[in-house]
C-alpha cells in the first residue's frame, strides 16, 4: 500500500499525469524493479526492501515510472535511450539509479563509501588537520585552528561560486527513527544553514520493518559542505549530552531543564561562530541592516545546488515554528558553555561516534 502512496505522491510532486499501476512485490533477486507495459505491472524487488534505505526505493520506483512514463505519455518502448531520460527529468530520477536494473545495485552505496577521492581534495584534508588542532588543550590554539577552519571553509566556497566551479551535489538523510523533530534538531540545522553551506529539509521517510514514518533531516549540498555538516551536526549533538551530564550532576538539574540547557549551548555556539558581531555592534536590534549570512548567500547564488533541490524536492512548504519556552538559568548556562565549545575531530577509529566527517586512514 505504501508504494501505491510513494506512487501518487510522486505524480503530484512533479505534476505527472500517469495511470495508477498494479505494483507487484516480486521475489526475483536479479532484478530490483521493472515495468511491464502490457500488463500496466510495476515490480519492485523484496530483496530490495529488505536490504536498502526507503530512500533508495523510491529511486527505484521513479525508475520505474520513468519507463512507465515512456509508455504512457511518450509512446515510446525505447529502454534507456533520449525519451527514457527526458522522462527521468520530468520526475527527478538522480543520474546514479537512470542505468540498467543490473547496473544499479553496484552504484548504491552510503555517502561515506564515496568519500576516498574526496579525501584527497584539498579542503577535506586542510579541514581534518585544523580541527585535530583544535583538540589542543591550549585554548588560544584551539580556538585559532576552529577559526581557521572555518575561513577555509568560507574562502572555498566563494572561490567556486564566483568561478563557477563544476560540482558533484549530494544529500545525506539524518533518521534517528523518531517521529518528531526535536527543536534543538532544528536550532543544529539553523547553525549548519547559516555557517556550513548546506541547504536543509524537514521530510520524513517510511519504514517498512516497522510500518510508520520517521522524520528526517536532509542535508543538501556539494559532496564536501554535505561530509562536513553532517560531521557537525552529530558533533553539536554529542557535545551538547556530554555538557549536560556535567551541568545536571554539578547543579541537581532535571530532566525538564535539559531541552532549555540545549538550546542555550547551540545559542551559545551560534554567537562564538558569528563573532558575537551583533552583540557588540547592537546591529541584531535592527534587522532593516542585517543581511543574511555569508552561507545563506552562497547557497542562494548556487545555480548547480538550486537544480539539485528542484529535482529532488519539487514542491516545498516553507512553516515557521513557535520559540520554545526556555528555563532562563539553564538556557544561560547553556550559553556560557556553548561559546566555549570549539568544533574539533576528536574522534578515533575506535569510537563509537556517528558523525564521521571524513574517511578513516589507510
Amino acid at each position: 500500500m505504501q508504494l501505491y502512496h510513494e506512487h501518487e505522491k510522486i505524480c503530484w510532486q512533479y505534476g505527472v499525469k500517469i495511470s495508477v499501476p498494479v505494483i507487484e512485490i516480486s521475489n526475483n533477486s536479479a532484478t530490483w524493479g521493472s515495468w511491464h507495459a502490457e500488463t500496466r505491472t510495476l515490480k519492485i524487488s523484496a530483496r530490495l526492501i529488505q536490504e536498502y534505505s526507503w530512500d533508495v526505493v523510491l529511486n527505484i520506483l521513479k525508475h520505474e515510472m520513468a519507463h512507465q512514463i515512456g509508455t504512457e505519455i511518450f509512446h515510446t518502448r525505447d529502454v534507456h535511450g533520449a525519451e527514457f531520460d527526458k522522462a527521468c527529468d520530468m520526475i527527478g530520477v538522480p543520474l546514479e539509479f537512470r542505468g540498467a536494473s543490473g547496473a544499479i545495485p553496484r552504484i548504491i552505496c552510503d555517502i561515506h563509501e564515496k568519500t576516498d577521492k574526496y579525501r584527497k581534495h584539498r579542503i577535506l584534508g586542510k579541514v581534518e588537520k585544523l580541527l585535530a588542532l583544535a583538540d589542543s588543550r591550549n585554548e588560544h590554539e584551539a580556538m585559532s585552528a576552529m577559526e581557521k577552519a572555518n575561513l577555509l571553509i568560507a574562502k572555498y566556497n566563494l572561490d567556486r561560486i564566483k568561478r563557477s566551479l563544476p560540482d558533484t551535489y549530494e544529500c545525506i538523510i539524518i533518521n534517528q527513527k523518531k517521529k518528531r523533530i526535536e527543536n534543538y534538531q532544528r536550532k543544529i540545522c539553523s547553525i549548519l544553514t547559516n555557517y556550513f553551506f548546506v541547504k536543509i529539509v524537514l521530510s520524513d521517510l517510511y519504514d517498512p520493518t516497522l510500518d510508520c514514518k520517521h522524520k528526517t533531516i536532509e542535508i543538501l549540498g556539494t559532496t564536501e559542505n554535505v561530509l562536513i555538516a553532517n560531521y557537525v551536526y552529530f558533533f553539536l549533538l554529542d557535545r551538547m549530552h556530554f555538557l549536560w551530564d556535567q551541568f545536571r550532576l554539578k547543579n541537581r538539574a532535571t530532566t525538564k531543564q535539559r531541552r532549555s540547557y540545549f538550546l542555550g549551548v547551540l545559542e551559545g555556539f551560534a554567537r562564538k561562530l558569528e563573532g558575537d558581531k551583533a552583540d557588540n555592534s547592537g546591529q541584531g536590534k535592527n534587522v532593516d541592516h542585517i543581511y543574511p549570512p555569508l552561507s545563506v548567500q552562497v547557497c542562494n547564488s548556487d545555480v548547480g545546488l538550486i537544480r539539485f533541490m528542484q529535482k529532488r524536492h519539487p514542491r516545498i512548504s516553507h512553516k515557521k515554528f513557535l520559540a520554545a519556552r526556555v528555563f532562563l538559568n539553564e538556557y544561560e548556562a547553556g550559553c556560557g558553555d556553548g561559546k566555549k565549545l570549539t568544533l574539533h575531530k576528536g574522534i578515533s577509529c575506535n569510537e563509537d561516534f556517528k558523525g564521521k566527517m571524513l574517511p578513516r586512514k589507510s
